[in-house]
């Protein structure tokens, strides 16, 4: 009888959302159709469930094809990769045709369909499939129930399959609204005022004020000066470097403290900032300041929100979050200016300090204290390689920075200072540190000692067209036009596209 099967359909579905956990996608009480989905073994699975009778193969196979579709259109199912597709008709009697093939008819390598056809006759053996497929116990729905108690029943199982529906979607909600983004404010108004601050006092793009107000500067930090792995986290080097980093604090913030809450995002971010500071330190010599180890930090949160909510990961943020984090890596390694080595080093720490507090409500001790140790470890190891591997380099580079911004504020007696001291132990940067000293003695008419480095930097560095450039400059004032000629040739040899070298050898030629 009707009854008999609507019933069967609420009970079966009641079971399945109520007792075992499985997420309401669509319920239509008129069509007699449930979808419902979960995810299991890291795989999404999707049910159908439908009361209706089907009689003939070739219209088992049109409905088929139909749910398929539906499925199919529905992108978002698919954004975490395979989806196995269940579809359970309950219905009296079975097709009068044979139709055990129509599922592998239809069904696709990503997205394979599996049928069950729950006839009066075949209901418990098709539902011992269905659960064993999910490892799930059955119930107890086959026991006999009258048809008034089918009808009292049928109103409750509706309702309450309506409420759990509503409940689920209130706490999907709740999980991106569980903190109120209060940190997060008051960190960009701190970055704020402390780039105001710097403007006031000096100039956030000089390398000179960068260091004194606590920028990553390695030489600094080998000296004992590890402070500066967190003070460089509020500091920046522009406005535009400002504006792109509280851009993307304001957005990625707000959403990473709704999330997690204030407390743990507040230690997500600064374990993102030092994980990064400290690969920075690792990988990159230069001068670095900014919050753009701990905010890729917050990337790194977002992506273990994604492997806890896989499916509520790749609906609401997934596939864009994905493609913005490696969009960003993908121009910094383009743009030789960007530290790559905060950047996934902050992503990396904020992943691994996201694993240490875990997300709210869901705390596991263990897990938690084995994320803390790997963090420690990793960054304590890094800290050690970059102190013991990157020493000479990372002085000498920094000091090449250095210098070059202290030759463009005429400090020329302060540079000859730095690198002569520099060139005891220059590494791999002592033809630029030569060429810094050169320019400095040519600003203040020291032409022998200039001539003298530039020879060296030439010796040391064939195609720096840049000596080759000054070095011809400085033959022509001495009046030795022929040397000069040599020089200015070589230098647009090697740098065709820079207008001076070329004018300079089309005059002496």
């Amino acid at each position: 009888m009707f009854i008999e099967q609507e019933y069967y359909l609420w009970k079966l579905t009641y079971d399945l959302v109520v007792s075992q956990d499985f997420q309401v996608l669509n319920i239509s009480a008129e069509r007699g159709e449930v979808w419902l989905e979960k995810e299991q073994d890291w795989q999404t699975h999707v049910v159908r469930l439908t009361h209706k009778q089907v009689n003939w193969k070739n219209e088992l196979r049109r409905d088929l094809e139909k749910s398929y579709r539906q499925l199919s259109q529905n992108k978002k199912l698919f954004r975490g990769g395979k989806v196995q597709f269940h579809v359970v008709y309950i219905s009296e009697y079975p097709p009068v045709e044979e139709w055990e093939s129509v599922e592998n008819d239809i069904s696709s390598q990503k997205n394979p369909i599996l049928l069950y056809y729950m006839d009066d006759e075949n209901k418990t053996i098709e539902k011992k499939k269905l659960y064993d497929t999910f490892e799930l116990d059955e119930p107890l729905i086959d026991q006999q129930v009258s048809e008034a108690e089918m009808e009292a029943m049928l109103p409750y199982l509706k309702h309450q399959l309506v409420k759990k529906q509503q409940d689920q979607r209130k706490q999907i909600m709740s999980i991106f609204d569980y903190g109120k983004p209060r940190m997060t404010y008051f960190l960009l108004a701190v970055n704020v005022l402390i780039f105001l601050y710097i403007e006031w006092v000096g100039d956030s793009t000089s390398v000179e004020t960068l260091i004194q107000y606590g920028a990553k500067f390695n030489p600094a930090i080998m000296e004992g000066e590890w402070w500066r792995i967190a003070t460089s986290m509020f500091l920046h080097i522009g406005i535009l470097h400002l504006f792109m980093n509280m851009f993307a604090l304001y957005y990625l913030g707000t959403a990473v403290e709704k999330l997690y809450g204030t407390w743990r995002f507040t230690w997500i971010y600064l374990l993102s900032g030092l994980f990064g500071g400290v690969a920075s330190f690792m990988l990159n010599p230069h001068v670095a300041a900014g919050a753009s180890g701990a905010i890729f930090g917050l990337f790194g949160a977002l992506l273990f929100f994604g492997v806890q909510h896989k499916q509520l990961f790749f609906r609401t943020m997934g596939w864009n979050l994905i493609f913005i984090v490696i969009l960003n890596i993908s121009f910094g390694l383009l743009v030789p200016q960007i530290d790559n080595g905060a950047h996934i080093g902050g992503m990396v720490g904020g992943f691994i300090a996201t694993a240490a507090v875990r997300m709210p409500k869901r705390m596991n001790r263990s897990k938690q204290l084995a994320a803390f140790v790997v963090f420690l470890l990793l960054i304590s190891s890094m800290a050690y390689t970059g102190y013991v591997g990157l020493f000479n380099d990372a002085k000498g580079f920094s000091e090449v920075q250095e210098t070059q911004e202290l030759n463009q504020s005429g400090a020329y007696d302060e540079v000859i200072e730095i690198t002569s001291e520099a060139l005891d132990n220059p590494g791999q940067y002592e033809a630029a540190l030569r060429f810094n000293r050169s320019f400095a003695y040519l600003q203040k008419g020291e032409t022998a000692a200039a001539r003298q480095e530039l020879l060296r930097v030439i010796e040391l560095s064939p195609n720096m067209a840049e000596a080759h450039y000054n070095l011809a400059l400085l033959y022509q004032q001495l009046g030795e036009e022929e040397k000069a000629a040599d020089h200015a040739e070589r230098a647009a040899d090697i740098n065709p596209d820079q207008k001076d070298f070329k004018e300079l050898y089309e005059n002496l030629r």
